[in-house]
């Protein structure tokens, strides 16, 4: 059994009797209902304080399939061709490749960029016109 301490607390007359019939009609005695309060106020306070202490860890930005899709349709149309793998980064406008494969599941980076280039293509040559590096649609 642990040790005890005994806590004094001094309150006005008017508390003190709503106290006294709160704790009446709730079938708790003061001592339990002080105790229930002083815990669950500790508790919350900790929780804040670790919050505040340990911030969410997030890591970059997750892409998902449209996200990757047009990235990569955006690279082709500014650049009038496909991306390398070297050149999947943020900088580009691109996910890593690796997220990029993550995000298109069944189909590489690759493979996706090369059919969408040659969708591109056939689009621009049924069209009549090139889209060269510096032209946009």
């Amino acid at each position: 059994m642990s040790e005890k301490r005994i806590l004094a607390v001094e309150i006005d007359n008017t508390l003190f009797d709503e106290l006294d019939d709160f704790v009446k009609k709730n079938g708790l005695s003061k001592k339990q209902y002080v105790a229930e309060i002083i815990r669950a106020n500790l508790a919350q306070s900790m929780k804040q304080e670790q919050e505040v202490a340990e911030p969410e860890i997030t890591g970059p930005k997750g892409w998902d399939r449209p996200e990757v899709e047009k990235a990569i349709d955006d690279f082709i149309l500014q650049n009038g061709r496909v991306p390398s793998q070297k050149e999947f980064k943020n900088e580009n406008g691109l996910p890593s490749y690796g997220a990029a494969a993550r995000a298109l599941v069944e189909i590489s980076p690759a493979q996706y960029a090369n059919q969408r280039y040659n969708e591109i293509c056939n689009i621009e040559q049924d069209a009549g016109f090139d889209i060269g590096p510096d032209m946009n649609i």
